[in-house]
């Protein structure tokens, strides 16, 4: 295209999205079309004069994409597409875009770290090595050869495998699919649940099945949570819900700490009713002092660092521009 790219942004001009796209100097390479509010008449008015859309949280409808009578291309910033009407999409045959976001990564990889360190028990091993634990167990350090080496002398128990475990991941969105894929990776089954179920496309891609969350606790080896703390998952993972989880299982938290009954948690574990969990956040951060969860020898705890180097926007905004400049280029 000779003339800049006129680009209607789906998501509002009071938005951290559009903000974080001003800084990324995005006026400079798009004539960009921003509402000034989330009404649907916002984007509609818009809608005509739109090559393109570039969608983050704002619900996109068939009527703003039936409005575009000029668009060719839809992109979603993330993976996750519900906030859109596909189907209007397919009809016009507008194609719709995605792309993984570093910011769902990072805490994915965080996801992985916590079940890894809960399933290799990693804390406890590197306590033992760094503690010089052999001396309580009446051994002395002794050369090793590729045949003679003494293999977990801390007489670590409990050390698992990931592969062939199934995973039960309680939210599917953005962060929920990087996970699955990561997962996936490492050979695991995969199960999910959420408010809507995904596709059947979807849950192909992923190698996953949906199962209701009374019925994915009990079959999960490790539970991943992910989904928003609202007042309807508040405390989600209590008594209850504990009880119906493996002796065996973990409990992973990614998500916020609200999700989770805390003093239920703790009680589960010093009574051996689960048998780990690894913590990223808490219902207060920092942790406090007084913490049950501080003590148990069966948690692994991290200080809300899933969010890694938080310069995911700074990655996030530019490819998703850069794929929208790809698509027109290859078209003009």
């Amino acid at each position: 295209m000779t003339e800049p790219i006129r680009l209607l942004v789906a998501d509002d001009a009071r938005s951290r999205f559009v903000f974080h796209l001003r800084e990324a100097r995005a006026e400079q390479q798009f004539t960009l079309m921003i509402p000034d509010d989330d009404a649907e008449a916002s984007r509609l008015a818009l809608a005509p004069a739109a090559d393109a859309i570039l969608c983050y949280q704002a619900p996109l409808s068939a009527a703003v994409i039936e409005a575009a009578s000029s668009l060719k291309l839809i992109q979603k910033h993330g993976l996750n597409c519900r906030n859109i009407d596909t189907t209007a999409a397919a009809r016009r045959n507008i194609p719709v875009a995605t792309l993984p976001l570093m910011r769902n990564v990072t805490v994915a990889e965080h996801a992985l770290a916590l079940i890894l360190a809960c399933a290799r028990k990693i804390v406890a091993a590197h306590q033992a090595v760094a503690g010089a634990a052999y001396r309580d167990l009446g051994l002395q350090p002794t050369p090793t050869s590729q045949g003679n080496y003494r293999a977990n002398w801390a007489q670590l128990g409990g050390i698992t495998e990931l592969y062939r475990s199934t995973v039960g991941i309680v939210g599917m969105g953005d962060i929920g699919m990087e996970i699955a894929r990561r997962c996936r990776a490492f050979g695991m089954d995969i199960v999910y649940t959420q408010r809507t179920r995904h596709d059947a496309r979807i849950e192909g891609e992923l190698g996953m099945r949906y199962l209701p969350l009374d019925a994915l606790l009990p079959a999960a080896d490790f539970v991943v949570l992910v989904v928003p703390h609202t007042p309807q998952t508040d405390g989600l993972i209590g008594e209850k819900a504990l009880s119906l989880m493996k002796p065996c299982a973990t409990l992973i938290n990614v998500g916020r700490g609200g999700l989770i009954d805390e003093a239920a948690l703790a009680d589960a574990l010093s009574s051996g009713r689960i048998a780990m969990a690894g913590l990223d956040v808490y219902r207060t951060e920092p942790l406090p002092m007084d913490s049950p969860l501080r003590t148990l020898p069966n948690v692994v705890l991290t200080p809300h660092i899933g969010g890694g180097s938080y310069r995911s926007w700074e990655v996030d905004i530019p490819a998703a521009l850069q794929n929208i400049r790809r698509f027109f280029g290859g078209n003009a």
